[in-house]
């Protein structure tokens, strides 16, 4: 579905000329290479934001009406030959070693992965980077939203739609931070060098990138946090371990919230992002006032809880969640905000690098859910080699709640069948997961 981050991608005068120093032999142009996704979405937008000529190829063919077409985005098939640029630009989904990437290098467009281009753009404007292992696109988001509303006109980038944002990213004021998502995944965030960092925790996740687990997470952290000059600054949430030793950095660490402070989003582990939000907001100079309604009336980003409709009286909802860390978290606020509902939780895993890494720990995650029905894993940069499958986690489900429902569901159509058999009006319907389990959701509605 087309983001609306394309609503401000027309050329802005703040922006206009910012990203110049990046122009190669064929001037202000590139070509952008998974084009269709969130954060290459938003980085589009940037660009055009910035007056290059951008032309955008998505394995998903893109729509007439797509935002980012109306903005000025040339639209091109991935087999397409594409057109010479100077910048060359991939997602990580994207090998180099794709036809259509090793044309352009080969007719002298400079090759970067997303995450080196932002790395670029960080040499050239502040950058406040949202780190952590979970919780980076609602505090990314959350930030760039309260910001704004108070009159403060950062810049920012997210990786997911933002409702309450006129688009997931925006150029905004150029003396002011450009706020971004910062990923650890193949240690993204090194490429990185941050005005500030907005720290939320550090877990054992990307078992891939970290084979030896939370030891080699926290040194990649590190590694991140060092790139800050002893001039910039680091907000610690309360999850966060203290790495202040990590770089020069001003370490700052967030109070807890006191219970008489509202918070808009349900669940503990959004208490703990709205008192690390509320940190950044108070550094930036917003009056109390601002900052607890921003705390209030916050609504989140897509794919966080979201509620997508109600399916025969059934509330849907579709959430993110992949680790078993966010899918305890998510089931938590999902029993917070609707205390008195019976949950039916779709789960889809995600990889089976990872399911294996932390199978033992996906049984107690998903302990408040009253009904379980489990997908199969969705598998995404696995080795051939590795064999794993949802069904190992059925002993340990039934041990832990031995009278809960709990179902193996070979496809959708079935998942659908089992869920009409079983849901009551008001009850509701949790999806967790990030890979095609949203489409699951989105297809009762």
């Amino acid at each position: 579905m087309p983001n609306a981050s394309s609503d401000l991608a027309s050329p802005s005068p703040s922006a206009t000329g910012a990203l110049s120093p990046l122009a190669g032999d064929f001037g202000c142009t590139a070509y952008l290479a998974g084009a269709g996704g969130c954060g290459m979405r938003g980085l589009a937008t940037l660009l055009l934001q910035a007056g290059w000529q951008v032309f955008g190829a998505d394995q998903n063919k893109f729509q007439v009406d797509d935002p980012l077409i109306a903005a000025g985005m040339q639209a091109l098939a991935e087999t397409d030959q594409p057109p010479e640029v100077s910048l060359c630009i991939r997602s990580a989904a994207i090998s180099k070693k794709e036809i259509a990437i090793q044309q352009s290098i080969q007719q002298g467009a400079r090759s970067l992965l997303y995450s080196e281009m932002l790395g670029e753009i960080s040499k050239l404007r502040p950058v406040l980077a949202v780190a952590g292992s979970h919780g980076k696109t609602t505090i990314t988001a959350w930030l760039a939203w309260a910001l704004r509303r108070s009159g403060v006109p950062v810049g920012y980038l997210v990786g997911a739609e933002v409702p309450q944002l006129k688009g997931s990213a925006d150029w905004g004021n150029p003396d002011l931070p450009l706020i971004l998502e910062s990923c650890e995944y193949a240690r993204s965030f090194h490429h990185l060098w941050p005005t500030m960092v907005a720290l939320i925790n550090v877990d054992a996740e990307h078992p891939d990138t970290y084979p030896r687990g939370l030891p080699e997470v926290r040194q990649a952290f590190c590694h991140f946090l060092s790139h800050v000059n002893d001039s910039g600054k680091v907000f610690a949430g309360p999850e966060a371990p203290d790495l202040s030793s990590a770089g020069p950095g001003q370490w700052h660490r967030s109070v807890e919230l006191g219970a008489q402070e509202y918070v808009g989003l349900p669940g503990v582990h959004n208490r703990s992002n709205a008192a690390l939000v509320a940190s950044v907001l108070r550094h930036f100079g917003l009056e109390e006032l601002a900052v607890q309604s921003s705390l209030g009336e916050f609504e989140g980003a897509a794919r966080r809880l979201e509620r997508i409709g109600l399916w025969h009286g059934a509330t849907v909802v579709s959430d993110y969640a992949h680790h078993p860390v966010e899918v305890q978290a998510t089931l938590q606020a999902a029993k917070e905000r609707w205390p008195d509902r019976k949950l039916h939780v779709v789960f889809q895993p995600h990889q089976a690098q990872r399911f294996h890494a932390y199978r033992d720990q996906f049984a107690p995650a998903l302990d408040l859910a009253d009904a379980l029905y489990l997908l199969e894993i969705y598998r995404a940069r696995d080795p051939q080699q590795l064999q794993a499958s949802v069904e190992e986690l059925v002993p340990d489900l039934v041990h832990r709640r031995p009278k809960r429902y709990l179902k193996l569901v070979a496809d959708f159509a079935i998942g659908q069948s089992l869920l009409q058999e079983n849901i009551e009006p008001e009850d509701v319907i949790l999806f967790l997961g990030a890979g095609n389990v949203d489409r699951f959701a989105r297809c009762l509605c």
